[in-house]
């Protein structure tokens, strides 16, 4: 009869189990297709370390993962398409063991897509084209969704004796730049500007008030926006665009001035209409 001492049998099964664990472990990888478009190359994070790599895919590998588990990994790619826009794009993919999973980032979600536009100012010559363009009279109401320095508010009614301004901002210092510019101009009492995101609807209300819009922000945004533009404004309202389109509500004109510094300026003019009924 064979004797057998348990250490040893203990000490192989062990060996066994711990080389079968080993076994078990894998990567997975992760390929991630990102916007072909950009001022700058995107960048893409996973789980806040940034993927090494330059055109429309990357590809990440997971540390070893146990088999029979799933695994979650954050995704956010940080796209520019200009030299004013930022948008972050964050998801969120499941994964396991072994897995060659693929994630697609060149759609928007309205809902988890955070976009932050650069505040660049229009001359002033261009916004009283912009005014001229929208027949701007004593009776108007200005609203100038990301009004920045509350050029295009103080203008018209500076200038052109428009009722009343109103206009809403993200950034609390320009906010205050804004309302510290319309006391300097003699018209704090016909400028209202708050601190006011344009993707929230409450804080577009002012739109509803408003017969015409003045807006110089990127197609991005511009998109995001349309639709709470045309559900608030009253028909008869008008909204002129510096340069950029308001998704794919086509603008009733569009014309070319040229600027005082000799440049060409692009703008668009919509006219609200009456509502269809259902």
């Amino acid at each position: 009869m064979r004797t057998v001492r348990v250490g040893a049998v203990g000490f192989v099964v062990a060996t066994l189990i711990g080389v079968a664990c080993a076994q078990e472990k894998k990567p997975a990888t992760i390929t991630i297709t990102v916007p072909d478009r950009g001022y700058k190359e995107t960048v893409v994070k996973v789980d806040g370390d940034e993927v090494i790599g330059t055109g429309v895919t990357r590809t990440f590998t997971t540390p070893a993962l146990e088999a029979g588990k799933e695994y979650t990994f954050k995704i956010e790619a940080l796209i520019e398409p200009n030299n004013y826009t930022k948008i972050t794009r964050p998801r969120e993919i499941k994964v396991k063991a072994g897995d060659a999973a693929k994630i697609d980032l060149t759609t928007e979600d309205k809902k988890l897509d955070k976009i932050v536009v650069r505040w660049v100012p229009t001359p002033v010559d261009i916004v009283d084209e912009m005014a001229k363009l929208a027949k701007i009279g004593k009776n108007d109401v200005i609203f100038d969704p990301g009004c920045g320095d509350a050029v295009m508010l103080i203008r018209p009614v500076k200038e052109l004796g428009a009722k009343k301004g109103i206009g809403i901002d993200i950034d609390p210092k320009m906010v205050a730049e804004a309302k510290t510019k319309a006391k300097a101009e003699g018209v704090a009492d016909r400028v209202v500007i708050t601190e006011g995101d344009i993707l929230n609807e409450k804080d577009m209300a002012g739109a509803a008030e408003a017969t015409v819009v003045l807006v110089y922000i990127g197609d991005d945004l511009g998109a995001r926006m349309s639709p709470v533009l045309q559900k608030l404004l009253k028909p008869g309202a008008r909204v002129v665009s510096h340069r950029f389109k308001l998704g794919d509500w086509k603008p009733d004109r569009t014309v070319t001035v040229k600027g005082a510094d000799g440049e060409d300026y692009v703008l668009h003019l919509w006219t609200v209409k009456e509502k269809e009924k259902k």
